[in-house]
């Protein structure tokens, strides 16, 4: 599938099906959106075996794939307000040099001027890591409902481009 992804997740990822298949395809995109620097488009690849129609499948892969994302982006939120109250953090962010100090303001300014809008734009880019643009969200964002929705938007956009593309080209072919 892709070189950036272990063969063991390429594994699980091309052999499961049915329900587990579901659950592993949540499992994935939450972990995606939080600790794995892998592509989340990977998920398209699952054949799903349901007995269901084809459409009906990617839709169901679609969705599972984006709530996936969407709990992981609310779990990255977590993990940020956790960290920044830690006494550690505190003490170190303390003693920042006054370059950097700047340097970071105007990240989050940047990053503040797109919101929500912003981030469901980053995240719909096939191939873009999800992870980092997460986080770096997570900096200024703090509605909780907004940033899942913005997140789970992102995806779908994200995952259907991928199958358009690849349908287009497998229609071409």
């Amino acid at each position: 599938m892709y070189e950036s992804v272990p063969p063991a997740v390429q594994s699980l990822l091309e052999f499961s099906t049915g329900p587990f298949a579901l659950f592993v395809v949540l499992v994935y995109s939450l972990l995606v959106a939080t600790v794995l620097p892998f592509p989340g488009e990977v998920v398209l690849a699952v054949p799903l075996d349901l007995g269901l129609s084809h459409t009906t499948e990617l839709g169901l892969l679609v969705v599972v794939s984006s709530l996936g994302k969407a709990v992981g982006s609310l779990l990255a939120l977590s993990l940020r307000d956790g960290a920044t109250r830690t006494s550690p953090f505190v003490r170190l962010y303390g003693r920042v040099p006054p370059w950097l100090a700047a340097r970071q303001r105007a990240l989050v300014r940047r990053v503040g001027d797109h919101g929500y809008l912003g981030l469901a734009a980053g995240l719909s880019v096939p191939l873009m890591p999800d992870t980092a643009l997460i986080y770096a969200f997570t900096v200024v964002e703090t509605d909780r409902l907004k940033f899942a929705l913005a997140t789970f938007v992102g995806t779908v956009v994200r995952l259907l481009a991928v199958l358009g593309v690849v349908g287009g080209l497998s229609a071409v072919a």
